[in-house]
């Protein structure tokens, strides 16, 4: 009976070396491409909320406004709903918010410079040509 626990403590001292080593590798791989969001005390941004298992796409909820920054990866935000105002989450779910300028929507400006440029091809007069279509 000695010798079956005397084995059974070798075998739970190996797994728990394997177990510390496999955290690492894992904590290691994870580490390489995660990035630390930065939100600051009055900050806007977006909460990410859990979804059915069936959608796709990720739901960020209204707007909310963090109050206090209670470690380096969580913070206490104000969620402005009237049944839990205030929760303590993990920067993963939320997402800072960025205010527009009017300058960051102009998309393009004619500044009057004329260009020539080439006369698109006719690709109805192709298609039909080729038996694609017929009016």
């Amino acid at each position: 009976m000695l010798a079956l626990r005397n084995q059974t403590a070798r075998f739970r001292s190996f797994a728990q070396e394997n177990l510390e080593a496999s955290q690492k590798g894992m904590k290691r791989w994870y580490d390489q491409n995660a990035t630390l969001v930065e939100i600051q005390p009055r900050q806007k941004g977006g909460v990410m909320a859990p979804v059915e298992p069936r959608t796709l796409q990720d739901k960020w909820t209204r707007p909310f406004e963090v109050v206090e920054r209670k470690t380096e990866v969580t913070n206490l935000v104000n969620l402005q709903t009237p049944k839990n105002p205030l929760r303590v989450l993990h920067v993963n779910r939320l997402k800072p918010h960025f205010v527009r300028t009017e300058l960051s929507m102009l998309l393009a400006t004619d500044d009057g410079v004329e260009e020539e440029s080439e006369p698109l091809p006719d690709l109805l007069s192709a298609g039909e040509r080729m038996g694609l279509w017929r009016e």
